[in-house]
């Protein structure tokens, strides 16, 4: 389990085909490189019976692990037959975060799939889905894919910040926009490039902070300097004007309301680690998780940043 080039699929405890399972297998098939499916089951109804007793406990966990892994088989016998390398490894476990971690840590792929995990406000209030504690942990790019009619994205966006200048930042960008490019020219997806330059945001953070007014013109201006950033950017990983989108607003309701009229299939953002916490264009990362129109694929920082 030593090959980068592999993706690797956390499969639903239901046994069917999920959208994050075809879009594993169109993107293994796309980029020319190995499926590696990981099921990690834990039914809490069986653990309360095993506790009355241990011997129907096995019996009924072997008998689900045995259904899953033949299931999973079944399907992964399918795709061998159509060229595909793909493996399968099923687990019982109440520990499914650390079993996904250990498996990153030895086979280090080249992507995680999942399908995308929704929780309500309240939970969130209370809890941390398992979406965000891989992406706290996990290096390689993280796919949460939502219900889609293409088996592969057709138009991909890249959210960019320039918000900050950073080295990390700036990094981070270019690791956006670098896994965005080469996703696009793998599936043949059509490229898009978003900045929102939030200006409240902006002049919130500090500019009339004893109460000093504004220089006239000092707004235009800056505004400039962030669209003249945004095009040297874009114009450096081969993006045309035509799929450049530099556009004022508030980042959540624009970037979801430019992917919904677009009919956009994939967001593609970046996330920097800060101080134990993972900070995702800015504070946006939650919102943009719970309600994006389409599959998310998070990115970190290529060779920069704290390890969380």
């Amino acid at each position: 389990m030593d090959d980068p080039a592999q993706l690797l699929l956390i499969a639903s405890s239901r046994m069917q085909r999920t959208p994050a399972f075809e879009r594993a297998v169109s993107l293994a098939e796309a980029r020319q490189c190995g499926l590696r499916i990981l099921a990690v089951d834990y039914i809490r109804v069986l653990e309360v019976l095993g506790l009355f007793n241990q011997d129907i406990l096995a019996t009924l966990r072997d008998s689900y692990l045995q259904t899953h892994r033949r299931w999973l088989e079944d399907e992964a016998a399918y795709e061998r037959k159509r060229g595909l390398d793909c493996s399968v490894h099923v687990m019982w476990s109440d520990q499914l975060v650390d079993e996904i971690r250990n498996c990153l840590a030895s086979m280090q792929p080249a992507m995680l799939i999942k399908d995308v995990h929704r929780e309500s406000v309240l939970k969130r209030v209370f809890s941390t889905p398992l979406d965000w504690h891989l992406l706290q942990g996990c290096q390689c790019p993280v796919l949460l894919v939502t219900p889609s009619h293409h088996a592969l994205p057709r138009k991909i966006l890249a959210a960019v910040n320039l918000y900050r200048a950073e080295d990390a930042d700036l990094r981070l960008n270019d690791a956006v926009l670098l896994e965005a490019t080469e996703l696009g020219r793998q599936t043949g997806a059509c490229v898009h490039v978003l900045y929102v330059y939030d200006w409240s945001s902006i002049y919130a953070a500090g500019m009339p902070r004893l109460g000093m007014p504004i220089e006239s013109g000092f707004e235009e201006a800056l505004r400039d300097a962030h669209e003249e950033a945004f095009a040297r950017l874009c114009a450096s990983h081969g993006v045309d004007d035509r799929h450049r989108h530099f556009m004022t607003g508030t980042p959540i309701s624009t970037i979801n309301g430019f992917a919904r009229q677009n009919e956009l299939d994939l967001l593609v953002v970046g996330t920097l680690p800060r101080h134990n916490l993972t900070r995702i264009m800015g504070n946006t990362a939650e919102v943009l998780l719970g309600q994006a129109p389409c599959s998310v694929l998070i990115v970190k920082a290529r060779n920069g940043g704290d390890d969380v």
